[in-house]
């Protein structure tokens, strides 16, 4: 990816009454010019080990020391932060039908009908959202560290638990025409049940094969 290269077409260039030789010098030289321009367009500048980390940590914990309340958690949370209040318990009676201990998480599909709906809250205003999933390890990094920057939580399936993502380290190539890529290094990550520690996921030594996805949940005001 580092070794991408743009070519540009150098215009012609009308000469009158030249010289061979005096055209074949300036068509070298135009040749010229404009692969220095590619070359410097091409080259990669490394910023290392860049850190991009959510403002505050203060995030709901599971009621319950189970997944199903670890999940309602990190959805009370994400919300909090866009000013909406549906705490973990409206979530639990809506998946569980109960304040039931489940140390299975719900199918995205069966998550995304509970959460993508219209709601009006005990204000008065009226919200929509929106559940965004993707699975695997992150790929649009941009994104990710566009939350973070943001101060906006997300929830991180790791080895089919829920985290929040509240940090990352980052390499920052930037070419010279201005473009910028983004490689992440570590992920730092808090617990969305009680009493248990925060870990780092680290590029190199842990798998990344075993990071389900990254959830996130949208408010729109209506």
């Amino acid at each position: 990816m580092w070794d991408e290269v743009r070519v540009r077409t150098v215009g012609s260039v009308m000469i009158s009454a030249a010289k061979p030789a005096a055209i074949l010098l300036v068509c070298v030289s135009l040749a010229l010019a404009a692969q220095a321009g590619d070359k410097k367009k091409t080259r990669f500048f490394l910023k290392p080990d860049q850190t991009a980390d959510l403002r505050s940590t203060k995030l709901a914990t599971g009621k319950q020391s189970c997944q199903n309340w670890g999940l309602a958690a990190g959805i009370e949370s994400m919300l909090s932060r866009q000013e909406v209040a549906l705490d973990q318990t409206f979530w639990i009676m809506r998946l569980n039908h109960g304040e039931l201990c489940e140390d299975r998480l719900p199918s995205m599909e069966q998550l995304s009908q509970v959460v993508n709906q219209d709601f009006v809250l005990d204000d008065g205003r009226h919200v929509r959202l929106e559940l965004h999933w993707v699975p695997g390890a992150p790929t649009d990094i941009d994104s990710v560290l566009l939350g973070l920057k943001q101060d906006r939580p997300a929830l991180l399936l790791l080895r089919g638990h829920p985290y929040y993502l509240v940090g990352a380290t980052y390499d920052e190539h930037i070419r010279g025409d201005g473009l910028r890529l983004y490689e992440i290094k570590e992920l730092r990550l808090l617990d969305t049940l009680p009493g248990r520690p925060a870990i780092t996921f680290q590029k190199g030594r842990d798998n990344m094969d075993e990071i389900n996805g990254i959830l996130t949940v949208i408010a729109t005001q209506l």
